[in-house]
């Protein structure tokens, strides 16, 4: 049974918070908190994998709160259920805040969030794992990236179109850019699966309050581990979001797979960026690199899904980047985004090993043959050579 603390500084919104949610009783444990100080007790009494907060309340505020959780409980899934969308609220929570819920917000919705945080927690093959998410706010971003844009912004004849190109070959802009404007608090309509059109949502002033203030590009990303290159996977990542977008446009998919495919590319190795930058927090001093990097390799695309998920990215981004290992495991039939991303990446991966045309030497074996694609390996590759 999962243990949830709910925290609201008003009494009729916490009854009615364990009305509605009273069905819940036989697979949730609940704790209802009338401040942050009592949700703090409430915890050291017994930690919680899902904390609900209010923003505004008085004493302690529901980010303040957050940010205490995040330090003493990083496992703890933190999520904030406000009616209050007083922007800078809003920006002080992005680094503390798993999600951002709006209220009046449907006990359907409400369930829903909490439901998915634990089927992510099962793609977990460890707590400790849990725990490095869980230091995550926001994720840094290449130092020449974070450069260009700050350049960018500063200019007067500045465009969204720049901005945009700018953020969406960086991995962790990209995933923090994507987080905020699908957030309840933007209330976009419909989601938002690529940088052009977040940044077009967002506009430049407020994009620029982001980055100056706010601590959501986050410049200079330096590796934990020693002789491992963020720079090359930075350079993967936008490569295969590249050819994932131009082997979706030869497949004849979607626009919207096709930007889909885009996204997908620049995250799948987004647990690796986690690993490499906050790997620290939760490895044995006395391990050695090559051990560190053993372990980042074995589970980054289960952290970098889990990260993803508790940022309410699409179930599809999710999955893509959880399976791109093994895209067998993926639901659904059919060639699926899964399945693109992992092709291309090994594809490109075998380009940058060996400067050669790419086989399916290193795909999963028997994939593309169940799919009946194993033909469209030259094709492929031909597509891919004809971007550089």
């Amino acid at each position: 049974m999962i243990r949830i603390v709910f925290v609201d500084d008003e009494t009729n919104v916490l009854q009615a918070m364990r009305r509605t949610l009273h069905s819940m009783r036989t697979e949730w444990s609940m704790e209802f908190a009338s401040s942050g100080t009592v949700a703090l007790e409430a915890l050291a009494k017994s930690p919680a994998d899902v904390i609900v907060s209010d923003m505004r309340m008085p004493g302690m505020d529901g980010w303040q709160l957050l940010a205490e959780v995040k330090h003493l409980y990083p496992q703890t899934i933190r999520l904030i259920l406000s009616g209050h969308a007083d922007p800078n609220a809003i920006m002080r929570s992005i680094g503390v805040a798993h999600q951002y819920l709006a209220k009046p917000c449907e006990s359907a919705t409400l369930k829903a969030a909490i439901a998915q945080t634990q089927v992510l927690r099962n793609l977990l093959s460890s707590d400790r794992l849990a725990t490095l998410v869980g230091h995550v706010g926001t994720l840094p971003s290449a130092p020449v990236a974070f450069q260009e844009i700050l350049t960018c912004l500063q200019q007067p004849t500045a465009s969204v179109a720049e901005a945009a190109r700018i953020i969406g070959r960086d991995v962790a802009m990209t995933a923090n850019i994507m987080k905020l404007v699908n957030s309840a608090f933007f209330g976009a309509r419909q989601p938002i699966s690529s940088a052009d059109r977040a940044v077009a949502y967002l506009g430049l002033d407020t994009l620029a309050a982001l980055v100056a203030g706010h601590s959501v590009f986050q410049g200079g990303a330096s590796s934990c581990i020693a002789g491992f290159s963020l720079e090359r996977v930075w350079q993967h990542s936008l490569q295969t979001a590249i050819a994932a977008r131009a082997i979706a446009l030869h497949e004849k998919q979607s626009a919207a797979r096709t930007e889909e495919a885009f996204l997908a590319g620049i995250l799948h190795e987004v647990g690796k960026v986690v690993y490499a930058t906050r790997s620290v927090v939760v490895n044995d001093p006395a391990a050695s690199d090559d051990d560190t990097v053993a372990q980042m390799e074995a589970h980054h695309a289960e952290v970098g899904a889990y990260l993803l998920g508790l940022w309410g990215f699409p179930n599809s981004i999710v999955e893509a980047v959880a399976f791109h290992h093994q895209p067998s495991l993926a639901s659904g039939d059919g060639f699926g985004l899964a399945g693109l991303i992992h092709v291309v990446s090994r594809l490109v991966y075998e380009r940058e090993a060996q400067g050669t045309a790419p086989s399916d030497s290193c795909i999963e074996p028997g994939y593309l043959d169940k799919l009946g694609l194993t033909d469209h390996v030259p094709q492929w590759a031909a597509a891919l050579a004809a971007l550089h």
